[in-house]
């Protein structure tokens, strides 16, 4: 498992820790077995772990065609509606996805 992080800082507070305030300085992402990938964060005060979410090759492939579809939103000439609207249903594959997989790492 090795940890990748990203920059950006967003406040959060440990509520299934310590309770403690701290600030959220990117996500980690560690690969599973079966090629999954989860991204999460740590508590810096008590290392509690929060799992943000977890991807197959699957959603990976639909996040990729979501930022294809959304350079299209660039081209004036492009219908807004309906690419707007090809946006809105990938995103819902993805969350389907996403809610998929988390049911399977976590038992849920």
């Amino acid at each position: 498992m090795s940890p990748k992080s990203n920059n950006k800082a967003m406040p959060a507070i440990c509520n299934e820790g310590c309770n403690k305030q701290f600030e959220v300085n990117g996500f980690q992402t560690a690969r599973l077995p079966g090629a999954i990938e989860k991204t999460y964060f740590i508590c810096p005060h008590c290392k509690h772990e929060y799992v943000a979410f977890y991807t197959d090759l699957e959603v990976r492939e639909l996040q990729a065609k979501i930022r294809l579809v959304q350079t299209k939103l660039q081209n004036p000439r492009v219908d807004q509606a309906a690419t707007l609207k090809q946006v809105k249903d990938i995103q819902a594959q993805i969350k389907a996805g996403m809610d998929r997989v988390r049911a399977n790492i976590e038992g849920g």
